[in-house]
């Protein structure tokens, strides 16, 4: 089914007719020629010399590079894992941070190449004071973030002033497979290249857990973690887009011409109507005439569907969740003036994600003809000369969740306050995200939690030296929907880097470690003492089914 959404002609068409709007912007060129080449030092991860013949490089041994800790994936929690292994380890430590991605492509995924500017912070006060805080407030620090918005250039270069400061080494353009061997990865195999990584423990970083999929590792596909009728669904995927040439007080602009033309409102009203029912339309209406606000000083926050219904009314798009979907939206202002525009929504099966990810999450035809109409209305309305610029990826929310864990996190123990806190490293409060819709969920949205965590649903069970830092670690049921933050990942990245460290000097695999040991060590680390606010957040519901 996949493959029919992406034959090469229509790839072609789309490029062509939108190549000048969206491709060939001088605006997005300028942030790609901006990037440095990786400083990959001692990068053996480097193609094989253009001289040896690929016939003779194959009959040759293979060459074994060691280290320490190898962390696969270049997103932040990854970042964090290896400097903190780094750091924990001290000088005579060997890390390497190894990637898919070319050398001149940008560090950091999802925060650099995804292009998601507007940030998802922890809601504990004073989070930033919390020992596994420290490398994302050094990342942020270093990015320059005003409040609560980041900008790719800025962020790449943080995250290898970190890299480098740690002394981790860098490898791109190596894709990694792993050899089990006895329950542990013997070494990772970087394709086509006849190099050998070994290690005593690897950190999956990779948004999709790649490496541990491919270490056998069995994981569960969408929501299937609360019910077994899920496997297909799954959130949203975003395509975040910068707006070039239009001011936030153009944008308001075009709201307050939408909200305030009475006849107009009736006709978009029927139109929501049209396509909804009556409690999900009173939803979308419920903020209708409250204008976008300023929310912070970098970022403004668009509460009213007043945009998305007027866009879907003028193309004649159905007013639904399915396919594509024009929703309220966080904005991001970059100190260019540009705009950045978390709001458009792509709802697709679980199995189309997961091939987005496997397709190294490039926007699509669809998406690209999608925006170039968004180009075309933002004109019309604004009269102004808009250009969407496309990130290189796009930002899937969630795909899969690996199973085999020491302890998996799961959906209710969250609303329930999480883990004990003599067995946590820290606590986390953030939303259930639900956006784009979970149809055939049959348990109400949560409420906010409040919850501890450790790192005992990061760490494999059945791959001893091998641990997992991203959306797809180990949480369940409803639990991926708030466990997927990657404010989160960032967090459990810092502690599993750290606890990969112990591990190599007290000489015992990475799954034995437990959180407490860790919570010690990141507190003589950061000189910092961790608080505990993990509360039951149920008010008195039956969370029974809940898993």
């Amino acid at each position: 089914m996949f493959k029919t959404l992406f034959p090469n002609f229509v790839k072609i068409f789309c490029v062509l007719l939108v190549g000048k709007l969206l491709i060939d912007n001088q605006v997005f060129s300028k942030i790609i020629n901006q990037v440095k080449p990786t400083a990959d030092a001692n990068a053996t991860g480097e193609k094989a010399k253009k001289s040896d013949a690929t016939s003779k490089l194959t009959k040759q041994p293979p060459v074994y590079q060691n280290f320490d800790v190898v962390v696969y994936g270049d997103e932040v929690p990854g970042i964090c894992a290896a400097v903190w292994a780094k750091k924990a380890i001290g000088n005579k430590g060997k890390v390497a941070l190894v990637r898919s991605n070319k050398a001149h492509e940008m560090l950091g995924g999802l925060l650099t190449r995804g292009g998601l500017a507007y940030l998802d912070y922890d809601k504990i006060p004073d989070w930033y004071y919390q020992p596994y805080a420290q490398c994302f407030k050094e990342f942020l620090d270093k990015s320059q973030v005003v409040d609560y918005c980041i900008e790719p250039q800025p962020a790449d270069n943080a995250i290898k002033e970190m890299l480098s400061e740690a002394g981790v080494t860098v490898i791109s353009d190596a894709k990694l497979t792993p050899q089990v061997t006895k329950e542990k990865i013997e070494y990772v195999e970087i394709n086509d290249q006849n190099i050998r990584l070994k290690a005593d423990s690897f950190i999956d970083a990779t948004q999709d857990a790649e490496l541990a999929r491919n270490a056998g590792l069995s994981y569960a596909r969408g929501y299937e973690g609360q019910d077994a009728h899920l496997t297909q669904e799954t959130l949203a995927v975003s395509l975040v887009p910068i707006i070039h040439g239009l001011a936030m007080e153009d944008l308001q602009k075009m709201e307050d011409n939408i909200i305030f033309n009475t006849a107009l409102v009736d006709e978009l009203k029927n139109y929501i109507n049209k396509y909804q029912t009556e409690a999900v339309a009173n939803f979308w209406l419920k903020n209708f005439w409250s204008p976008m606000y300023k929310s912070y000083r970098d970022g403004y926050t668009i509460r009213s569907a007043a945009l998305g219904a007027a866009y879907h009314y003028e193309n004649n798009i159905p007013f639904t969740q399915d396919g594509f979907f024009f929703d309220k939206a966080n904005v991001c202002v970059y100190r260019n003036g540009d705009i950045s525009w978390n709001g458009f929504l792509f709802k697709y099966p679980t199995d189309i994600a997961m091939q987005l990810d496997e397709n190294g999450r490039k926007p699509t035809p669809e998406m690209i003809k999608k925006m170039s109409l968004l180009q075309n209305w933002l004109q019309k309305y604004s009269q102004k000369d808009v250009r969407v610029i496309l990130p290189p990826e796009v930002y899937v929310r969630h795909t899969v969740s690996i199973k085999d864990v020491v302890d998996p996190l799961t959906g209710q123990e969250i609303i329930r306050g999480g883990t004990a806190a003599e067995n946590s490293i820290g606590s986390f409060s953030y939303d259930f995200d639900f956006r784009g819709g979970v149809r055939g969920l049959s348990v109400k949205i949560p409420p906010l939690p409040v919850f501890n965590f450790g790192i005992e649903n990061a760490l494999a069970t059945k791959v001893n030296n091998l641990g997992i830092v991203s959306r797809s670690s180990g949480y369940v049921g409803v639990g991926v929907s708030v466990g997927r933050i990657l404010t989160l990942n960032i967090y459990q990245g810092q502690a599993v880097g750290v606890a990969a460290a112990m591990a190599k000097e007290l000489g015992v695999p990475l799954n034995s470690m437990k959180s407490p040991q860790v919570r010690k060590t990141l507190e003589s680390l950061t000189s910092q003492t961790t608080y505990f606010y993990g509360k039951d957040t149920s008010n008195g519901q039956d969370i029974s089914q809940v898993k």
